[in-house]
């Protein structure tokens, strides 16, 4: 970021008691030395007469917007009290003096000294090394510089020493006036001026810089200075505030923001930070943050946001900071079934993937309810956002409310400094999935109740909810009905949760999908390895019998196992025994009944209606296809066996 520098403008005013056009003394030694500072400073000489002083300086002021200006010590004086630009006079040092002190004892003569308001502190020790009598004074005006010098005259002072207008009061009287400041004295004052020039851009560029940052920033802001005043404030601050006039340079800070102690941030370096200010229909927060220099408050940055706006960016990150591990990975086209009553579930689940409305799937435990709640989240708008799971159940009571809800810096013992938000606002803008709701504490149902009402979650410890935009899907395989007339649990919850319903049937009633189960998950199991795969559907379809009657107590989960087992067996078989015999020992636990190489019993009365599809196929294939062996076999005719078979 560049800013274009100027050199600085340096103009001496020289004062004569009358004009004459004639260019003074301080004028040629001025002109000496202006060529070694024309790369440093633009310096110009203007020169007036006395009652033409002030009606110049202001003309310099004004017309040509001179950095600094440099006159004599009277006129500084005078001057400073007239006009807003910096005035620097000539100073009279140890060296000038001496020579002046040289010429008097030359000329044989008394010295007399005539300086501004204050006298020369060394002189005594300085004029016992000249055989000449001095003596000085001071003066506060024309008029009184005038007496001091006529009163030096009529003493018997041949020579006066001072500045132009002294020497030029000294020669109107009679006497010789020596000009006190030589070529040293008015280069040491030009140095003085530069490093001002040079302090001063650079504080400029400072505040130029800052307000270049200031205007790019969408806060409103303020730069104030020690005093509490504006030194630079952007466009954004002056939209927020929409304002009749703009903020302007140099006011107080506190005339537009009474409400906020800015002088106490000034004298303490204490922040302000987000102090809620009401304008109007306007609520805004305001922050006020110290600029320490070397440890001292050198001013202060004020900032202003409206609350909607902040609410807004908070909702912002929230979305793009989600984590990682909230995300739904399952999708409708991953869940599989052919049966009727599961298929009425999935178009269920999709219809309701277009609403934002609470969902309550209820199934028993393994029958892929989480599936259906990722399905849903993926199949929606919210698809991007994050998708949160926690089980109820498996947490504890005390752990589950700050895992919910979240809770502020000490709350409690051993909390996380700062606080910690809870899994709600980990799922703002997404889908919060709370499984096994049936399960979940009494008290912290009445909590949730008010969740699921209002859209904001209170944080442990804190005083202020946080809004929310979350879609709810629960889950149970708990018969609510049963938990509400028992106590446990809330029956207006239970009306909150089921606006939406999907209850998905367990595997023992869709038992026709079974088969195409065990192919895809032995398939991932093989992962790719086609041989592998073969070899887990060789050893299930030993299993086939015993598949279509188990109960299916864990549903799919059950099921996976058992192919996982499978598909163990296939990958590693034992070469003292077939793989049917080592069934009992991998697979009692799943059918719960003993192995035997004997053949089953055809009857089909023994068989229960879940199973007959698969046991009447089994038989007519042992009978290669003979439907009247096949139905004497199963002990029914001819014409049912056809039906069935229909």
């Amino acid at each position: 970021m560049a800013f274009a520098k100027r050199k600085p403008l340096i103009v001496t005013l020289i004062n004569h008691l009358t004009f004459d056009g004639k260019p003074s003394k301080l004028t040629r030694i001025l002109q000496e030395i202006m060529p070694r500072y024309e790369q440093q400073a633009e310096i110009r000489i203007v020169e007036t007469s006395v009652d033409k002083l002030l009606e110049t300086a202001r003309a310099i002021e004004y017309e040509q917007e001179a950095d600094i200006l440099l006159c004599s010590g009277a006129s500084a004086e005078f001057l400073r009290k007239k006009i807003s630009t910096t005035i620097l006079s000539f100073r009279m040092g140890e060296y000038d003096l001496i020579r002046a002190l040289n010429l008097a004892k030359e000329r044989g003569t008394k010295a007399g000294i005539l300086t501004h308001q204050h006298t020369l502190k060394d002189l005594d020790e300085l004029s016992s090394l000249f055989t000449v009598e001095v003596s000085q004074a001071v003066y506060t005006s024309l008029e009184d510089a005038r007496q001091k010098v006529q009163t030096f005259v009529e003493q018997g002072y041949r020579v006066i020493i001072g500045s132009p207008t002294v020497v030029d009061l000294a020669e109107a009287a009679g006497a010789e006036g020596v000009f006190a400041i030589n070529a040293d004295a008015v280069r040491r004052t030009l140095d003085e001026a530069l490093a001002i020039c040079h302090s001063r851009s650079q504080e400029t560029w400072k505040h130029q810089r800052i307000h270049s940052v200031l205007k790019h920033l969408n806060e409103g802001v303020i730069a104030l200075d020690a005093l509490g005043k504006v030194f630079s404030v952007n466009t954004s601050m002056n939209n927020l505030l929409k304002l009749i006039r703009p903020i302007a340079i140099g006011e107080t800070a506190a005339e537009h923001f009474p409400d906020v102690d800015i002088s106490k941030v000034l004298s303490t370096g204490t922040a302000i930070e987000n102090r809620l200010s009401i304008r109007g229909s306007q609520r805004l927060a305001i922050s006020v943050i110290p600029i320490l220099e070397e440890g001292l408050v050198d001013g202060a940055i004020l900032t202003c946001q409206e609350i909607n706006e902040i609410q807004r960016a908070e909702r912002r990150l929230r979305s793009q900071s989600r984590p990682s591990h909230f995300i739904a990975k399952y999708h409708f086209d991953l869940i599989l079934g052919q049966d009727s009553r599961f298929k009425r579930a999935v178009q269920l689940a999709k219809l309701y993937a277009h609403s934002d409305s609470t969902v309550l799937i209820t199934g028993e435990s393994g029958t892929g309810k989480e599936l259906f709640a990722q399905s849903i989240h993926n199949a929606s708008y919210r698809q991007k956002m994050p998708f949160v799971a926690i089980n109820c159940a498996a947490f504890p009571e005390t752990l589950l409310e700050s895992e919910l809800f979240g809770y502020e810096d000490g709350a409690f013992t051993g909390t996380r400094k700062g606080g910690k938000p809870g899994l709600f606002e980990a799922a703002h803008n997404g889908t919060i999935f709370l499984d096994e709701i049936g399960d979940m504490p009494t008290h912290l149902q009445t909590r949730l109740l008010r969740v699921l009402q209002e859209r904001e979650v209170l944080r442990l410890g804190a005083s202020e909810p946080t809004p929310l935009n979350i879609r709810v899907i629960a889950a149970t395989h708990q018969d609510l009905q049963k938990q509400i007339i028992n106590k446990c649990f809330r029956e207006d919850l239970y009306y909150r949760l089921n606006i939406l319903r999907v209850s998905v049937p367990p595997l023992r009633e869709r038992t026709s999908d079974i088969n195409s189960l065990m192919m895809r998950i032995s398939k991932n199991l093989a992962q790719g390895n086609v041989d592998q795969e073969k070899a887990t559907n060789q050893v299930l379809k030993a299993l086939t019998p015993q598949l279509v009657q188990h109960p299916w107590k864990g549903n799919i989960r059950e099921l996976e196992n058992l192919v996982e087992r499978a598909h163990l067996v296939s990958q590693f078989p034992n070469q003292n025994h077939s793989t049917e015999a080592l069934f009992p020992e991998l697979f009692s636990d799943s059918f719960n009944q003993s192995f035997s190489s004997k053949k089953p019993k055809e009857s089909l009365k023994a068989s229960g209606k879940a199973a007959e599809i698969v046991h009447i196929q089994k038989v007519l294939d042992s009978h290669n296809g003979d439907l009247a062996k096949t139905a004497k076999a199963l002990g029914i005719s001819r014409s049912t066996l056809w039906r069935r078979l229909r």
